[in-house]
């Protein structure tokens, strides 16, 4: 039997090659690209995926003084945090209170005498400048943004930078680490005593414990702190860790925020209102009946800065089956790295 064969040139062969290794890069890269944290740059914004899901982006264009996650999104989809009013027809119903709740982020509403975290009126805005050390990952992602604060008039008082990281979880939760260092630019700066401050976000209606606080809102959701205060008993108090969870689209979720040991004041006090309004604001402690009138300020010297470090935690199901206090105590005490050899086998010593 005789028996064809085809001679293939060396620089055909070359070409086939290459072609093959374009092709498996490829493959290469949309298998990185489905699978783990993908940071990266879309215009202005960062925008993280997971497995190839959206789940947050970090953007100025969802408030018109300040940067904010947003959206924020389980693994199905459905926002993590209320829609209106950067989606103002997202969904028919939704609490209309409070234009300045969107998305998560970070300000305050009395620094240097100046609010930071209201819209309207005379208020001043944090800016973001520079967006770098944007990385990629199999279980975490992040990258680093800078933030200019600016008053009504035009005037700089401070720079921030903020490293932000993003875990991915095998259970499919996720954890937003928030890392603020905020520097003054032009004399002291003075955190003043108010309750509305400092890192937080709104949740969706559907998690408020209250209904009749809000009259459009219908939720059925919870709150729970480290020290046990429940639902509108947590407001105001002092403590390592506070979870907000309620049914989301017909399943169970909850967002925890935690405060790091090594934040001032320790453990910090909370601005967790039963409407849904979540944060943690170690400044309001006047506000929270804590302390005389002032007792919450804080100046940082012109040649000072304050440091801030903050997880959040997205997770399925209640606080308790979500484990959100396991969760804390790895966040507040890392496991340490030891250089001792692992054994071998069982035998050894």
């Amino acid at each position: 039997m005789k028996r064809s064969c085809r001679h293939i040139s060396s620089a055909r062969l070359t070409a086939l090659v290459l072609a093959a290794v374009l092709i498996a890069t490829g493959s290469l890269y949309a298998s990185a690209a489905d699978h783990g944290v993908a940071v990266k740059k879309s215009g202005d914004d960062i925008e993280v995926t997971v497995d190839g899901k959206l789940f947050t982006r970090y953007t100025m264009k969802c408030a018109p003084n300040k940067p904010v996650f947003y959206p924020i999104l389980t693994e199905e989809g459905k926002p993590f945090t209320r829609q209106w009013p950067v989606e103002p027809d997202a969904a028919p119903g939704e609490s209309h209170d409070h234009v300045h709740h969107r998305g998560l982020w970070f300000t305050h509403s009395k620094v240097n005498g100046v609010d930071f975290w209201s819209e309207e009126g005379s208020v001043g805005k944090t800016v973001t400048t520079r967006l770098s050390g944007i990385k990629s990952g199999r279980d975490q992602g992040g990258f680093t943004a800078e933030t200019e604060w600016i008053l009504p008039d035009g005037k700089l008082i401070a720079r921030d930078k903020r490293v932000i990281t993003i875990h991915s979880l095998p259970d499919g939760g996720r954890l937003l680490d928030f890392d603020i260092t905020i520097t003054p630019t032009d004399g002291p700066l003075l955190f003043g005593d108010n309750k509305d401050g400092v890192f937080g976000l709104r949740l969706p209606d559907s998690l408020a414990v209250n209904p009749a606080v809000k009259p459009k809102v219908a939720g059925t959701g919870h709150i729970l702190s480290s020290t046990g205060m429940k639902d509108g008993d947590a407001w105001g108090k002092h403590a390592d860790w506070v979870d907000y969870w309620g049914p989301i689209a017909g399943q169970t979720y909850g967002v925890a925020i935690f405060d790091s040991p090594m934040n001032f004041r320790h453990p910090q006090t909370w601005h967790a209102r039963d409407y849904s309004l979540f944060t943690v604001n170690p400044f309001g402690l006047h506000d929270f009946n804590l302390g005389e009138k002032g007792a919450g300020d804080l100046t940082v010297p012109a040649k000072g800065s304050l440091h801030a470090v903050y997880r959040v935690y997205f997770h399925r199901r209640d606080t308790e089956a979500a484990k959100v206090a396991s969760q804390y105590a790895l966040f507040s005490k890392p496991v340490p790295v030891t250089k001792t050899p692992t054994p071998l086998c069982g035998k050894c010593k």
